[in-house]
């Protein structure tokens, strides 16, 4: 304690006259502080911890034994400042600038689970070529079909099979049977079943969708639809297969698929979908963009990976049995729900179901309007360890990220606005909530939420382990509503910080914890007029730079 003492000495002597001084940390970090705007300098009870007391309502708080000097001048490396006024905002940059992960093929069919997803490993013993026109359908090869007009039924036992099909009908629809897997290549087709869906795959094979490179192929349905042939056979969207639904380019990956639905989802498998390559722009979705029972897949092919744009009145993507896993690829959703849902939610849950979503790479941008319509839903766990998402969610009572189980971060980037208020006086606008612990241990997450009572992280605990976080709830606080109407930048058990830059402000309390344990990092805590951290506080290492209402 013998130097403090002098340092303190220090600054009333000479402080005026040097006007800086230097806290020299020894992790090569320096923090210049105003000694004529200092009012006050104090020690905590155990006398490890000096605040600096500026004008302002400004404080500074470091561990002592940390420090090697105070100082007018410094020798160290890296100077400290801190952000009385910290800003979201998105990246255009983000959209031409993040990972992707390429994917491996399998070699070993008897090893690998997704062997049977890569066309790569299947081969065509049988070309059927498939053309239709206003009022008829032609086809070359030999398979056993029927048709109505331009509406056909394929009815197929055979193996290795490929059909290409072209050609325009505003009253058509194609209908696969299939025994067994095969390939379906849309070369310029442009098909309306205005009764129904535009293709109707019934088997539980798996199916290759190619988008023949160099070409627009437009799928469409109608508002109602025709009662199916069997009473047990579905027909749930524009795109609809029983079975797997494989998507990706012939070689190049310039294709391009756009789906309408004016009766159903546009895209729906009761199996699961993997997006591997092509363009797919769901233009118009009565229901759900895409809409898969097991999981839903997006990765890239080592030529190209895909380009999704999606327009849904509900969801963007739904999976409701299974996982979402993107590694690749650009996404935009704008959806009147969920832009993704990975939801399951049974009274006797299958444990072999993990509805989790996980983020490796790509750019997803998303819109959602909708009332309680989370950018990111899912009742298992989220995880990000690369890409980059910018969201923004507009409906009152909305959620950028909405998770009932853990959250990990290890990497990528997050951007997200919450511009809704409170809906129906009971739920709460908000960024990232988490029924679960939320741990980030690098990269880069930014949330603003101007809704009355919003949370910007609400979770039971938080642990930081580095990366950068940029927390505003700027909105005012909210009466009436059944849940804390405290509009508050972070909300959480024990929020543990053991590296990285955190940036929290708040018109509330910018930092609301049973307990904040900082051993190394900055941490800027400002509210409007609240308290900057309203917690049990242990510093043993680290900065703390705070800003409130006096």
């Amino acid at each position: 304690m013998k130097k403090f003492v002098y340092t303190i000495a220090l600054l009333a002597t000479t402080g005026l006259q040097a006007q800086v001084l230097n806290v020299n940390n020894n992790d090569g970090t320096f923090l210049p502080i105003e000694t004529a705007d200092t009012r006050e300098i104090t020690f905590d009870e155990t006398r490890k911890t000096v605040t600096f007391i500026l004008d302002g309502g400004i404080q500074h708080s470091f561990h002592t034994g940390k420090v090697e000097s105070l100082s007018p001048r410094t020798d160290k490396s890296e100077q400290l400042t801190y952000n009385l006024d910290p800003t979201v905002a998105f990246d255009d940059n983000d959209k031409n600038n993040f990972n992707e992960i390429v994917e491996t093929i399998p070699t070993t069919e008897t090893t690998d689970n997704d062997y049977g997803d890569f066309v790569e490993k299947f081969s065509i013993g049988k070309v059927i070529n498939i053309s239709f026109s206003d009022n008829d359908v032609t086809v070359s090869g030999n398979i056993p079909y029927t048709k109505n007009g331009a509406h056909l039924t394929i009815n197929s036992a055979d193996s290795k099979v490929g059909y290409i099909v072209s050609g325009k009908s505003a009253n058509g629809s194609l209908k696969i049977y299939s025994e067994k897997k095969f390939q379906l290549m849309l070369s310029g087709l442009d098909l309306t079943n205005p009764t129904g869906p535009a293709i109707n795959i019934q088997t539980g094979k798996t199916v290759y969708f190619t988008i023949d490179d160099n070409t627009t192929n437009n799928l469409c349905d109608g508002a109602t639809y025709n009662a199916p042939a069997t009473a047990d056979e579905d027909q749930k969207g524009t795109l609809f297969s029983e079975g797997q639904l494989i998507f990706n380019g012939y070689e190049d990956g310039s294709g391009i698929l756009n789906v309408t639905s004016y009766g159903g989802h546009a895209i729906c498998s009761d199996d699961y979908i993997r997006v591997r390559s092509g363009n797919i722009n769901i233009l118009k979705a009565a229901k759900d963009g895409f809409h898969t029972n097991d999981k839903f897949i997006v990765g890239r092919t080592a030529a190209a990976s895909p380009k999704i744009t999606v327009n849904a009145e509900n969801d963007g993507i739904d999976c409701g049995k299974g996982e979402v896993i993107i590694d690749a690829g650009i996404i935009e959703l704008t959806t009147g729900g969920e832009a993704i849902k990975v939801e399951y939610e049974e009274a006797d849950p299958d444990p072999a179901v993990t509805p989790n979503a996980t983020i490796n790479g790509g750019y997803i941008e998303f819109t959602t309007t909708g009332e309680k319509s989370s950018g990111i839903k899912t009742t298992g766990t989220y995880k990000q360890t690369g890409g980059v998402i910018h969201g923004t969610v507009k409906g009152d009572g909305s959620k950028i990220l909405n998770c009932d189980s853990n959250i990990t971060f290890t990497g990528g980037k997050l951007i997200g606005k919450s511009e809704g208020t409170v809906f129906d006086g009971a739920t709460l606008a908000g960024g990232i909530k988490c029924e679960g612990t939320f741990t980030i241990e690098n990269g880069i997450i930014a949330i603003e939420c101007s809704g009355e009572g919003a949370k910007g992280v609400n979770t039971e605990n938080t642990t930081v382990k580095g990366g950068e976080m940029t927390i505003l709830s700027t909105g005012g606080n909210h009466a009436g509503t059944t849940e804390s109407n405290e509009s508050i930048a972070v909300d959480t058990g024990n929020l543990t910080v053991t590296n990285g830059v955190l940036k929290f402000k708040a018109y509330d309390n910018a930092i609301t914890a049973t307990k904040l344990s900082l051993y190394k990092g900055t941490l800027h805590a400002i509210s409007e007029t609240g308290a900057a951290i309203d917690a049990a506080v242990t510093q043993s290492g680290g900065w703390i730079m705070t800003k409130e209402n006096e």
